[in-house]
């Protein structure tokens, strides 16, 4: 498996973005962002995200050695110490192989040691069942369920929230 790095969005990264992300339909299936119909809507969306990633913990997901972007995800500080992801993706193809995991580890790392955050909220569509795989196989806690409408399609979706609490030494 290759390694994987966190860094913020560069303009370099749209054909990454294009081809492995935003055009995917099927990987937006459960998602909150709405998939782009032409490149000038990923180079839209790219320097949005280039701006947000500014002012935000948001990262783009990334092999080491090749540079190319494989995902994206952040968090937002709530408040008293509680992040909350707010999108973790990983592109169709690079699925299933510990890509999703290793970056996510990243960010618990970053959020709980750099950051001194003292939990983790972590949020999926409720038929998502590799992100629900994902999130326990690193010892999240199941809480509870709420159904929300998402703002590009209205579909109306279920949301299952997981936690992870900062260990203690």
């Amino acid at each position: 498996m290759e390694k994987i790095i966190l860094r913020k969005a560069k303009l370099k990264d749209l054909d990454s973005m294009w081809n492995n992300i935003w055009q995917d339909k099927e990987l937006a299936k459960y998602m909150l962002w709405k998939p782009v119909e032409t490149i000038e809507e990923a180079k839209i969306r790219l320097a949005k995200t280039i701006e947000f990633q500014k002012s935000n913990l948001a990262f783009y997901v990334c092999f080491e050695e090749t540079d190319e972007v494989i995902g994206f995800l952040g968090a937002v500080n709530t408040g008293d110490g509680i992040y909350e992801d707010c999108g973790i993706c990983i592109a169709d193809k690079y699925q299933g192989n510990g890509y999703g995991k290793q970056a996510l580890q990243l960010l618990l790392k970053i959020i709980f040691e750099e950051l001194d955050g003292n939990e983790f909220i972590y949020s999926c569509f409720e038929e998502n069942k590799k992100s629900q795989k994902l999130c326990e196989s690193l010892g999240f806690e199941y809480k509870y369920s709420k159904q929300s409408i998402r703002k590009w399609d209205g579909l109306n979706y279920s949301a299952k929230y997981y936690s992870k609490k900062k260990e203690k030494n």
